[in-house]
């Protein structure tokens, strides 16, 4: 890695950028998540390293504006919870969790809808854990793991939209020990899983499994020349496109905060890394999403510093929108900020391009990867 980054194009590709922002932006914080709704990145909960919350902020793509959500009454503050997109396309669904000023680990799940603003109660796990991971399978939400605070699980439960019933899964296989901290997601009718620890990781490799969701039977796809980083609370996205899952940092078996960052594709079974003039800097407990072909990594921690940035990563082309064409024809035309009246949307699109054209702030300092923030509670 590079000490520094050098002046990036508005939309580079395979190099990290980090994005100046505007708005009512989320203090720094770590155990947060983070889920994409029609081109917008909604923030959940977190703990600011000595309260826990349950906010939700949004944070617009195309703009680079955050604004701070009102909303109904819903799930108490908690960090450290699975996360989801579903049931429905507009919905995010929160499950269990935990708070620093309670003892013991949450078991309700919640969703909310980014329409109306309102959460909507949808069950209540047999256990109560934290560190889990969720996922829609049509209107089954999957979980799976965690911790109760005291013991790992390595159970998968299947809770039903449609009867309000839990069951847990019985499966068949080779298939993951307990754990808490891992990532899971579902790709046509199977599920991957991969990482986390009880409470660090395995060292060697990081496994991914794969359950079919028709004969329930796990197994461990076997990667040549396995070159995989084992971690625990590091961020991952699929890319349905290329069938290749993105991971990023996350904690080692030896508590250190990890810069890694790599690629499995899940057709091929093969593990690469990613090579990157500049980087955000070592952490663990963020997030990261997809979008239209580019990562966003927003917030976590190095176990020391507890971020509130945002960085970019575009891993493949995407046509650029007709606002952002239109904001570049009306810089071209109006370079100065004197200018005449335009609707407030194009208005922050407008200074955003110009704030990323003039002073691009992406700079990447290498930092030591130092010990894990959030210990076992």
């Amino acid at each position: 890695m590079g000490s520094n980054c050098s002046r990036c194009e508005l939309e580079s590709h395979n190099e990290w950028r980090q994005l100046n922002t505007v708005g009512d932006a989320p203090c720094a914080r770590s155990g947060q998540g983070a889920v994409v709704v029609d081109d917008v990145v909604y923030i959940f909960g977190g703990c600011d390293g000595e309260a826990v919350s349950n906010d939700i902020r949004a944070f617009y793509i195309h703009t680079s504006e955050w604004q701070k959500i009102t909303h109904q009454l819903g799930p108490s503050a908690r960090t450290s919870f699975g996360i989801c997109l579903g049931p429905g396309v507009e919905d995010v669904t929160v499950a269990c969790g935990c708070n620093l000023d309670t003892p013991g680990a949450l078991a309700d799940i919640w969703s909310f809808n980014v329409r109306h603003r309102t959460w909507t109660k949808r069950f209540d796990s047999p256990r109560a854990l934290y560190g889990v991971s969720v996922c829609w399978n049509d209107d089954n939400l999957l979980m799976y793991g965690g911790s109760t605070g005291v013991a790992y699980s390595d159970t998968l439960y299947a809770f039903s939209l449609k009867t309000g019933n839990v069951a847990k899964i019985k499966t068949s296989g080779e298939g993951p020990s307990e754990r808490y901290k891992q990532e899971m997601f579902v790709v046509d009718e199977n599920l991957y899983m991969c990482g986390g620890g009880a409470f660090a990781p395995a060292a060697g490799r990081m496994q991914m499994f794969k359950l079919n969701l028709t004969s329930l039977s796990w197994h461990v796809l076997e990667a040549e020349n396995d070159i995989s980083t084992p971690r625990a609370a590091f961020s991952c996205c699929v890319d349905s496109e290329t069938s290749k899952a993105w991971i990023f940092g996350g904690f080692s078996v030896h508590n250190n905060r990890l810069q890694a960052f790599q690629t499995f594709d899940i057709q091929r079974n093969v593990w690469n890394d990613v090579q990157t003039l500049c980087s955000p800097p070592p952490r663990a407990f963020h997030s990261m999403v997809l979008c239209k072909g580019s990562l966003l990594l927003l917030l976590g921690s190095d176990g020391d510093k507890i971020f509130d940035d945002v960085w970019k990563f575009c891993i493949r082309s995407t046509p650029p929108s007709l606002q952002m064409l239109a904001a570049k024809a009306f810089i071209k035309l109006f370079p100065t900020a004197e200018s005449p009246a335009v609707p407030h949307e194009l208005r922050v699109l407008i200074e955003t391009v110009r704030r990323t054209e003039h002073h691009y702030s992406g700079k990447c300092k290498k930092r030591p990867s130092i010990g894990c923030l959030l210990a076992p509670y």
